[in-house]
Order: C-alpha cells, then sequence, then structure tokens
C-alpha cells in the first residue's frame, strides 16, 4: 500500500498541518505536472500522468479527516472493511427503521404517512447523535495517537498503539455503516428508494 504521509513527507498523525500539506501539494505538482512535460518523449509524458494522478489520489486522501484516518489505521494492518453485518450496537435501530420504512411504502392515509415520517426522522436524530458519540471518542483516539511518536513498522508496535488503531478502526467502520443507514432513511423520508443493506 502507498504511503499517502511519506509521500507528502508529513508524520502518519491523525491530525495535519493543514496549509502546509497545501503547498506540499502545489509544490509537487507544480514539478510533476503533464504540461510542464509537454515536449518530453511519450513514456515521460505518460509518467508525469501518472505521478499528477497519484499526487491527486494521495492529497484528496490526507485533506479530509476520515479518508485520513482510515488510511492511516490500514498502514498499520487494521483495515477498514465494508461492514457486511450490521454492527451489534445498530441492531435495534436497523430494524425498527426497515420496520418504518416498510410502513410507509405501505400507508395511503396522509396522517399515517405523516406519523411514519415523523418517526423516521426520530431514527435520523438518533443517528446524528450516535455518529456525534463515535466522532468524539475518535477524536479522542486521534489525540492520543497524535502525541506520540510511532514507528512506521507495524511490527514495531505497543500493545497500546495496536488497541488504539484497532478501536479506531473498529469506530470508522461503524461509523460508515451509520452514515449509510443515516442517508438510506433520509432517502426514505424524501420519496426515494431506501438501500439499507445487511
Amino acid at each position: 500500500m502507498t504511503d499517502h504521509f511519506c509521500r507528502f513527507g508529513i508524520d502518519r498523525t491523525f491530525a495535519v498541518d493543514r496549509d502546509r500539506l497545501e503547498r506540499r501539494f502545489h509544490e509537487m505538482q507544480s514539478a510533476s505536472h503533464p504540461d510542464r512535460h509537454v515536449t518530453s518523449e511519450m513514456g515521460r509524458r505518460e509518467q508525469a500522468l501518472a505521478e499528477s494522478s497519484d499526487i491527486n489520489a494521495a492529497y484528496r486522501t490526507l485533506r479530509e479527516s476520515i479518508p485520513r484516518a482510515k488510511h492511516l489505521v490500514e498502514l498499520y494492518g487494521f483495515p477498514i472493511s465494508e461492514q457486511k453485518s450490521v454492527p451489534p450496537s445498530l441492531l435495534m435501530t436497523v430494524m425498527e427503521a426497515q420496520e418504518k420504512i416498510a410502513e410507509l411504502e405501505m400507508a395511503r392515509d396522509r396522517l399515517v404517512k405523516e406519523k411514519i415520517m415523523h418517526e423516521l426522522l426520530a431514527i435520523v436524530e438518533e443517528l446524528e447523535g450516535q455518529r456525534e458519540t463515535i466522532d468524539a471518542e475518535r477524536e479522542r483516539l486521534a489525540r492520543k495517537w497524535d502525541l506520540g511518536m510511532h514507528t512506521g513498522d507495524p511490527a514495531l508496535l505497543s500493545a497500546e498503539e495496536k488497541e488504539t488503531l484497532g478501536r479506531m478502526a473498529q469506530l470508522l467502520s461503524e461509523r460508515a455503516y451509520l452514515e449509510t443507514l443515516r442517508l438510506s432513511v433520509s432517502a426514505a423520508r424524501h420519496g426515494k428508494p431506501a438501500f439499507i443493506q445487511h
């Protein structure tokens, strides 16, 4: 896996200096931009295009907190897998959301639909609250990680560091599932197809 932190010459931390990151991005793009190699041979032009594309991808990953956090934990061997099953903490909410969406699809009476829409709004608000709780813990773990000096070698991580990264990976997975569920319930409220998967 390509280490975007290394590519940009910055530490593997959850928080980054965004101004420094942007300056480094512009420096790297300026040096490798395909327009600078218009008169070069075809192989060099293709290489410049590939380098420019890789720099853009790395920058997009590092500039936003969630993709940056996913990349960091994956570099240490803690992949953020697409959830195939419902996180236990969300099971009851998922079942309730599915039930209310089915009721909404079947409802013909305007007042009944309004009642269900109100109940779905309550579910969305609950999911937003759960996301805030996850984000608060995620930010706490990020600060804890960022205060330490860490090896680049996953084999040399301490037990505490492994525990921190493992919990961060779990929180990111739960957050991704929660966000998908929130978007699905919101879509159903607006008359669009719901896409709850598990």
